[in-house]
Order: C-alpha cells, then sequence, then structure tokens
C-alpha cells in the first residue's frame, strides 16, 4: 500500500536522499535487526545511524515533513 507514495517521495528527493523498499518477508534478518513488528515501517537513517522510525500507514505530507527536518 504505501509503495507508490515511496515511490513518489523517491522522485521528489531524488539526489538528496536515498530511498529504498525491502521485503521483510524475504530479508527477516534485517527485520529482527530493526525490531520491525508491523508492517509497514518505515526507518530513516542519517549518517549510517537509525534516526527515527514511523509504523504503520502514514501519509505522504508527514514522511516528507520528516525527511524535511533531518535535511536542515
Amino acid at each position: 500500500m504505501m509503495s507508490p507514495t515511496i515511490n513518489a517521495l523517491a522522485d521528489d528527493y531524488s539526489g538528496r536522499v536515498v530511498i529504498g523498499k525491502l521485503n521483510v518477508d524475504e530479508n527477516g534478518g534485517a527485520a529482527m535487526r530493526y525490531g520491525v513488528r508491523g508492517i509497514p515501517t518505515l526507518l530513516l537513517f542519517k549518517d549510517g545511524q537509525l534516526a527515527e522510525t514511523l509504523v504503520g500507514l502514514v501519509a505522504k505530507e508527514e514522511i516528507a515533513k520528516l525527511i524535511d527536518r533531518h535535511l536542515a
């Protein structure tokens, strides 16, 4: 359900932010490492460290605000 939103954000932030998707069914180790218990879970990394986590369906605008806070 979040794919269209994630794809749109990847286009909006192209060249400034790296945005990717990971299938937790195929990558259970990553899900365990970051404590993913609900889907969708959005993880924001800054300087290689986990900076914020959002769980559940989130509006594109809310995700954009989160990204913008960390770009400033």
